[in-house]
């Protein structure tokens, strides 16, 4: 399988970056924090082995500590160079979600790439997005 070194040990216990990691037959990418930006930023990065994975991507919207204001945030996902997804967050509001996510089966042997932007420029608005699912072969 490719990605990630073992998350339990190394520089980044975390798992936190663009590549995928594998524990068994799960597998994660959790992006690192990113900030409100109009203009769109690599959240994910990664390809895939020989095994197909059914998962979940989760965006998670641009918010400030301690605040309720929410950046609405955007999340494309692309295999291989092809749109195959737009993820959205709901508008600013006190009862609207935080985040958005999508069920999806990424096919073997698949470049995927996840760019995450916002509606607005904030520096102090920080979203992420993450893929977790399960590893058939």
């Amino acid at each position: 399988m490719l990605g990630g070194g073992n998350p339990v040990g190394g520089s980044n216990p975390s798992g936190t970056g663009t590549t995928i990691n594998y524990i068994g037959k799960h597998a994660y990418a959790y992006s690192s924090a990113f900030e409100a930006n109009v203009t769109p930023v690599t959240a994910l990065n990664f390809n895939t082995g020989a095994e197909y994975i059914v998962g979940v991507f989760t965006l998670n919207a641009g918010l400030q500590y301690a605040q309720t204001d929410v950046a609405p945030t955007y999340m494309r996902i692309k295999f291989n160079d092809e749109q195959v997804l737009v993820v959205n967050t709901a508008e600013p509001g006190a009862d609207s979600p935080s985040f958005g996510e999508q069920k999806i089966i990424i096919p073997p042997f698949t470049t995927v790439l996840v760019e995450c932007w916002s509606s607005a420029n904030d520096v102090n608005d920080l979203g992420n997005a993450r893929f977790v699912g399960e590893v058939y072969a």
